[in-house]
């Protein structure tokens, strides 16, 4: 049985933000997102008067690295720290941005802001902090005395060894399939209960890796993307039509998962195969959800 269009979907092309809005992948992001803002800012006088400092700082530091060349640039890597940042707090406020139409705040001191930006990325919290204890780090006693067991076992005492030893083990373990899923559930399910949502996980090959049942949503979650998958895709999305009659589905996927494997993936939803299917990346997901809540708040009306 087909299901009823659903016209009042969030259309996941609108909610979507250019990745290197978010985060940053490698050096084109920076340039990307300094370029996309120079050009709105050179030829915007409402939003960006021509005659503030800040506005000329501005473009006058663009024009300097773009002299220079992005790649290895660290007053671009700088900039594009500083840019996310005001991005981030324009969200905040906002609750949806769009460059070409809410103006971001530019430093009345840009050197003086990158300096900020270098200062606070070099700088190390432990040494800032020689007296840090263990009870700062792990105010859980079991979790402390685990930590002091571990770190005497193995590191000699040794407070920054055993911290290396933890993050090292951390990056290794994102590197294999089953980790990475499990990272983007944990992620997607802090987003569903900031929102004081219920969720339900079932993982299984016969439907969604998430369901929520306020909002009849159906969320499968997926670090990779290849054209043979399709089939089981389509009746995990089918299957979970059906049984949960859900009124959404959507897919997420990492933040850095290529463009090409994003667009590729995004076929399945152009094609209109599933109505209500959206496919989203999951730093859109809390906006995606936010729409769906509005949907169904006016819907109950």
């Amino acid at each position: 049985m087909k299901p009823a269009k659903t016209a009042s979907r969030p259309s996941a092309s609108k909610i979507g933000t250019p990745i290197y809005h978010r985060r940053r992948r490698d050096w084109q992001d920076d340039r990307n997102l300094i370029l996309e803002l120079f050009k709105i800012v050179s030829k915007d006088s409402k939003l960006y008067s021509p005659a503030d400092s800040a506005v000329l700082e501005f473009l006058n530091e663009v024009n300097s690295i773009e002299k220079s060349g992005f790649e290895a640039n660290a007053n671009a890597f700088l900039l594009g720290v500083l840019l996310r940042e005001s991005i981030q707090d324009l969200n905040k406020k906002q609750g949806h941005y769009n460059l070409k139409i809410h103006a971001i705040k530019l430093p009345a001191n840009l050197t003086s802001a990158l300096q900020r930006v270098e200062k606070k990325l070099t700088k190390s919290g432990l040494k800032s902090k020689p007296d840090i204890r263990l009870s700062d780090l792990f105010p859980d006693p079991e979790i402390r005395g685990f930590a002091l067991e571990r770190m005497h076992i193995l590191h000699r005492s040794d407070l920054t060894s055993y911290l290396n030893s933890l993050i090292l083990k951390e990056r290794n373990s994102l590197l294999g399939y089953s980790a990475t899923i499990k990272d983007l559930i944990h992620i997607s399910e802090h987003k569903i209960k900031h929102r004081k949502l219920i969720s339900q996980n079932k993982f299984t090959t016969d439907e969604t890796d998430i369901w929520i049942p306020e909002l009849r949503l159906g969320i499968e979650v997926r670090n990779s993307w290849e054209d043979c998958q399709l089939n089981d895709l389509l009746f995990i999305l089918k299957n979970t039509l059906k049984i949960k009659c859900a009124k959404y589905l959507a897919i997420v996927c990492p933040d850095d998962l290529s463009d090409k494997t994003f667009h590729s993936l995004r076929e399945i939803e152009r094609q209109q195969q599933i109505d209500s299917l959206s496919i989203i990346r999951i730093g859109d997901l809390g906006n995606y959800l936010d729409q769906l809540i509005k949907i169904t708040s006016s819907e109950d009306v």
